[in-house]
């Protein structure tokens, strides 16, 4: 059985020591956007929320989430993935249950094109709009 669990604030070293430490993988494909030690900061925070990825009571992967109220509809945004193997697209379910229950009616990520191909096969997500940057 698959299983979201929430991260308190309070729990953000333990869950670091477990293998959170690992989204700093994930940080790395942000382009220089965050570093995990700075995700750790947000998350002990709280201005982001740490989710363990459990597949039959062991740990698959881990998670980073957060609601962004736009204005016309609130959205659970999934910003950092760790789930090497895990077969992450088992736990979308599970991510629709808890945005519901935070009152979403979307979920959203940021992906490169490898990870968006993979989240619209497996996961049926699609495109919203493509985000490009220029370095000034």
């Amino acid at each position: 059985m698959n299983k979201l669990i929430m991260v308190p604030t309070t729990h953000i070293d333990v869950a670091w020591k477990e293998g959170a430490h690992n989204l700093a993988l994930a940080c790395a494909t942000s382009g220089g956007e965050i570093t995990g030690d700075q995700l750790k900061m947000m998350l002990s925070r709280g201005e982001r929320t740490l989710v363990r990825l459990d597949r039959a009571g062991h740990i698959a992967g881990w998670g980073v989430v957060g609601v962004e109220q736009l204005p016309n509809c609130r959205v659970l945004y999934v910003y950092e993935l760790y789930a090497p193997h895990g077969h992450f697209e088992e736990f979308c379910d599970e991510l629709g249950v808890m945005a519901k229950s935070l009152g979403c009616l979307r979920l959203r990520c940021a992906a490169a094109p490898a990870q968006a191909r993979l989240y619209r096969q497996r996961c049926g997500f699609a495109p919203v709009y493509q985000v490009l940057e220029v370095e000034l």
